[in-house]
Order: structure tokens, then sequence, then C-alpha cells
């Protein structure tokens, strides 16, 4: 290789990159605050981005990707920290993304979690959902439980994730983190295993399916908590989406189960502030009784409406939360807009003439 990875790794983590980007016949990229920025390095050949996964994958790690073409996974680089990889294959050339994991795992608070949301750490069984778009810190959010649980309680936690990125040590809690692909098959296989484990705590990942969205539900059924994420935006999305993983014949009996077993759903965004840092906007929807028959009469359209004037239970709409933002200057008008659920009604908000 015609430079040397790890400090092309530590040039990064210097600058703030949150990804590394290797691609044939281009300088690598680091992505800082949601922006690509191209480095000085050279471009890289067939050879260099080969020789990156020859220098980060053990063994068997390799074969997957021989005989897949793809490999997500995560490593431990020394002098470096924790890495998240991907690599795939594309016109035959070997492209990878790195992401640089902070090896310190942060405090819900420091998140800027709202109070009324950190306190489903404290919740012995039900379902926490933690939904957002790619990149912007579900994993993160739902490890910051699992280290406050870890901390607090004593707990037989366990995650199943794809792939392993934070790495919990044992406190107060037992954490036990299996890593599908290598520790077990798949996530359907994970969570019926998980129920014979005797677990207090589970952390599923995302769910993709009706029938790994059963099985969250059922685990949250025998007692207990469980998180879970999904790329929604909203709550009301949130609960459209898990729902219409179901059949027709079976969206009645989920709406029951899912009423009865849900505790929060916390959406969150990033925004870039004027200093071209990112913000975090959090939706945060906590289960009350009407939310649940809301839930069960599939009355899902009512429950924004019902959060916008129940902010004293600790409910907050994403587009109140962006308001704020903006109110407080923190973020531009053109950045409330593009994150916005209801563009109209914020443009009106912000500027009644349109922004």
């Amino acid at each position: 290789m015609r430079f040397d990875l790890n400090a092309l790794l530590r040039d990064a983590a210097s600058k703030g990159a949150s990804d590394i980007h290797f691609a044939v016949g281009a300088s690598p990229a680091y992505r800082i605050n949601g922006d690509l920025v191209k480095t000085a390095f050279p471009e890289m050949t067939p050879g260099d981005t080969l020789e990156v996964l020859l220098n980060i994958m053990a063994p068997d790690q390799r074969e997957i990707f021989e005989k897949n073409s793809v490999i997500d996974t995560s490593v431990t680089i020394e002098n470096v920290g924790r890495v998240r990889v991907n690599a795939y294959k594309q016109r035959g050339f070997i492209t990878v993304t790195m992401r640089l994991v902070d090896g310190d795992i942060p405090d819900p608070e420091s998140l800027g979690i709202p109070f009324r949301a950190i306190k489903v750490c404290e919740e012995k069984r039900g379902l926490v959902l933690v939904t957002g778009p790619a990149g912007s810190g579900k994993t993160t959010v739902i490890a910051s439980f699992i280290e406050r649980i870890n901390r607090t309680r004593s707990c037989n936690i366990i995650t199943i994730e794809d792939p392993v990125e934070y790495l919990h040590e044992n406190r107060e809690s037992i954490v036990n983190q299996r890593e599908i692909g290598i520790d077990t098959v798949d996530k359907v296989s994970a969570l019926n295993s998980a129920l014979r484990q005797d677990p207090d705590v589970i952390a599923a990942g995302e769910v993709r399916n009706g029938e790994e969205a059963s099985l969250v539900l059922t685990c949250a059924e025998t007692g207990r908590l469980v998180f879970s994420s999904l790329f929604t935006m909203s709550a009301a999305d949130t609960l459209e989406s898990f729902l219409s993983m179901f059949p027709e014949q079976k969206i009645r009996q989920t709406q029951r189960r899912l009423a009865n077993m849900l505790r929060a759903i916390i959406s969150r965004q990033l925004l870039r502030s004027g200093d071209g840092s990112l913000i975090p906007a959090y939706e945060i929807l906590i289960i009350d009784n009407e939310i649940r028959r809301m839930i069960r009469e599939n009355h899902i359209p009512e429950i924004t409406e019902y959060m916008k004037n129940n902010p004293d239970k600790g409910l907050i709409t994403m587009d109140e939360s962006l308001y704020g933002l903006y109110q407080n200057s923190s973020v531009s008008p053109e950045e409330v807009l593009q994150a916005s659920i209801d563009r109209e009604k914020m443009s009106e908000r912000i500027s009644p003439s349109g922004v």
C-alpha cells in the first residue's frame, strides 16, 4: 500500500470524520459533519483497496467476502480503536467504507435525549423503538441506554448486532453481545435462542420483516425489556411501518399486542448547525392509556395531534423539536424545512410568505 492505513485512520479521527470511503480511481474521502471531503492521499488502485481488506480482516472474514462479494463487520485496530467495515465489489473492484466508532459509550444526557425518554431504562418489560434515517445515531442511542442499564441495574443483557459496534464491559449487569454471521446465523435464530437464555434486557437491532417484528413483541410479552430500531421519521410513521410488516389477517391482533407492549418511540435526526457541527432533534412518544387506545382502535393518524396537545406528558413531535432549534437560531430555516415532517406547515410557521 502506498500509504499507512493506521496513519490515515488517525488523521480521519483527528479531523472528526465519522466515515472513510476507499474506492478505486479516487483518493480516500472522509465524511465530516455530513459532508464528503476528499483527502490529499493518492488515488486508490485495485491493489490498494484489496490491501486495505487484507490489513484489517481475519482469514474467516476474508472467506466470507470471497464467497458473498460483500461483508459488514467490525474490527478493533491497534492505536485507532473500533471500526465498522463494509466492503463490496463494484465493476469487479473492491470498495470499502469504514465507520469510526467512539470507544467511549456516551451517556444518554450527552446525546440530548430528554429526561422522560431516558426513564425507559428503568422499565422491566416492554418494547422501546428507536427510529430515524440512516446515520442518525440509532445504534448510539440504544448503546447509551444499554450502558445506562449496565451501570445501574443487575441484569442479564443480550444484544443482537449486525455487526457489533460498541463494546460493553460487564459492570452491574452481564452483557452478552452476539454478532450475526459470527455468533449466530441470523436475527430470527438469535431471538428464538434469547428466549431460552434468561435475559432481562434484549437489544434486537433493526426490525426488517414481520417475523422479526413478531419475535420482538414475543420477547417483550415474556417479561423482557426490548430495544429495537426502524428507519422511520416519526412515531405515527413508525407505528404504520411496524404494522405493515404483518399480513392483513394479523393486523388487529398485532395492534393489541403492540398497544400492550410498546413503552416509547424515540425518533432522532441530525441537523447541521451554523458552525457546521451536527445537532440532534428528537420526537418522543411515551405510551399512556390514550395512546394504547389509539393503537388498538387503529386511530394512529390522531397520535401526532395528541402529542402536540400534551407536552406536559413529555411528548414532543419532530416538527416541534425542529421549530425549537430554529427559534434558538441553532439551525437554518432551510435545514429545518428539509428535516420537517410537514414542510408546508413548517414553512408557514417560519415565514408566512414561505422560505
